[in-house]
């Protein structure tokens, strides 16, 4: 796994690997630690090779733990404190880890064996003198990671991610971002329960990078977060186009804040023309990447470098050329190929498409399949998303069920309304995306009640809230929530969706 040979491979330099919080994590320390616990879960818990899970921010010791888990042979689980405990009981019941390493104030985790921060110092201490047998490592289309994701049922799946993924992706999208093996700085800003972290981590640790981590704590304070950049020296962003869309609130970022930077990629949702184009004024010598992938694809598939011609042309920004050893179909309903400028249904067909959710044959079947690339059998993906290309260029217009992106985040519609009627006193609940400028801004919950109440729309409202946010991530929980007497109904019966958000 590359991974873990460059690791090796840089841990014999004084490199800094992750950097947060001004405190500095080295190769040096990355590979010792990560051996130590590679070795601890082998003793401990066998050959078995039960994924591990993970529940943090962006702690420096995060890494050695992921690290670790891949040279014992077993997928990591990243989820971050931003996912309530139910959430994460919801994850170790389908996952059944034999360990969960913990970075978060959580400390009831039911009858879970918990490794904690002081727990993991006493490992490092009893096994760092050690090394595991490289014949231990994750390889080949053994999982690498697990991501779990927002599902239709109001339950999370696991999207499984190998090592040859992770290999495919690396080797596509290093030379893009001009990871070359020198000393770069890339921005670590995504939660690593989110895929678009991948696109940091291993390119990244790979090319022998530092990892310029952004926690929360920082991510909530601007003022110390233009501070932290301005000393960052980062030469590759990644982030989501709403995070950029944040930042350039603040007049000073520009290339003056960050002197060093080269490129600029976002992937995770739609890349708006007005948004580009303040980026490329700002950074005028700074390449901007628009790219395009889903979790079920190891990221990203494809990519295309901004330029004025293209916020020009009256088509929206292409979300990119595929990857070399990928291919990308456009289809009908009944799975025909589409011509150039078509519209339909994007399939993602070769090396960096995933074997399926976890332990979840069913949803697996209905979207993956095989195909073939010049005679090769690949795993084939319906994403979903729909889209046509022209002179294989990627137009990405949008989704033909009820997911949606949120600064950058994948949500079910489903998957909250389900969660809501969990909540006391909701009967019924919808769930609404909010347009601004052609980009959903926020959700709105609108429910009904079992029981009416003397409480305002806003004390209900707040309250519901409250309720919910045991059961999903802050992220997924509704801006604003109204309460109505009675849902209208459609022709079929079924809640007219369209008249809600006509009338809201």
């Amino acid at each position: 796994m590359k991974i873990i040979e460059s690791i090796k491979k840089y841990s014999k330099t004084d490199r800094v690997a992750l950097r947060c919080n001004e405190e500095n994590l080295s190769y040096k320390e990355l590979e010792i630690y990560s051996e130590a616990i590679a070795l601890y879960l082998k003793e401990m818990y066998g050959e078995a090779n039960t994924p591990i899970v993970i529940y943090g921010n962006k702690e420096n010791m995060i890494m050695p733990c992921m690290i670790g888990a891949l040279k014992s042979g077993r997928a990591y689980v990243p989820l971050d404190i931003s996912f309530p405990i139910d959430r994460v009981f919801e994850v170790t019941k389908e996952v059944n880890p034999k360990v969960l390493f913990n970075f978060s104030d959580e400390s009831d985790f039911g009858d879970l064996e918990v490794v904690n921060e002081d727990k993991l110092k006493e490992i490092i201490e009893k096994y760092k003198d050690n090394e595991i047998s490289k014949d231990s490592w994750v390889k080949e289309d053994e999982d690498a990671y697990i991501l779990f994701t927002s599902g239709s049922t109001g339950k999370p799946k696991g999207v499984q991610i190998s090592s040859d993924n992770l290999d495919s992706f690396v080797d596509w999208v290093s030379p893009h971002l001009k990871l070359d093996g020198s000393e770069k700085v890339i921005m670590n800003q995504a939660a690593y329960s989110f895929d678009l972290s991948v696109t940091t981590i291993y390119p990244g640790l790979v090319n022998g990078a530092t990892l310029f981590s952004l926690s929360k704590s920082v991510l909530a304070d601007y003022k110390e977060l233009f501070n932290q950049f301005s000393k960052s020296d980062i030469a590759v962003w990644v982030s989501t186009p709403s995070f950029a869309r944040v930042c350039v609130t603040e007049n000073s970022f520009n290339n003056e804040m960050l002197t060093k930077l080269e490129s600029m990629i976002f992937i995770g949702e739609t890349l708006s023309k007005s948004l580009t184009k303040e980026l490329i004024y700002r950074f005028p010598e700074t390449r901007i990447i628009n790219g395009y992938g889903p979790t079920e694809a190891t990221v990203g598939v494809s990519l295309n470098y901004m330029s004025q011609d293209l916020i020009d042309d009256e088509k929206s920004l292409p979300v990119g050329y595929p990857m070399e050893n990928c291919r990308i179909k456009i289809i009908d309903e009944c799975g025909n190929s589409l011509k150039d400028g078509e519209k339909g249904e994007i399939v993602i067909i070769g090396p960096s498409v995933s074997k399926g959710y976890f332990n979840n044959k069913g949803k697996t079947d209905e979207v993956f399949y095989y195909d073939e690339i010049d005679g090769v059998k690949w795993r084939a993906y319906k994403t979903g998303d729909m889209g046509y290309m022209i002179d294989g260029n990627i137009y990405y217009s949008g989704r033909k069920d009820f997911q949606i992106k949120l600064n950058g985040f994948r949500i079910e519609i489903e998957d909250i309304e389900n969660n809501l009627r969990k909540v006391d006193n909701v009967k019924n609940a919808i769930v609404l995306p909010v347009y601004k400028n052609d980009s959903i801004a926020y959700l709105k919950g609108i429910v009904d009640l079992k029981e009416s109440n003397s409480l305002g729309n806003i004390k209900n409202g707040v309250l519901i809230k409250k309720e919910l946010g045991k059961y999903i991530p802050s992220y997924m929980i509704p801006r604003n929530i109204k309460i109505i007497d009675e849902f209208p109904l459609n022709i079929n019966g079924k809640i007219d969706r369209k008249k809600l958000m006509e009338e809201n």
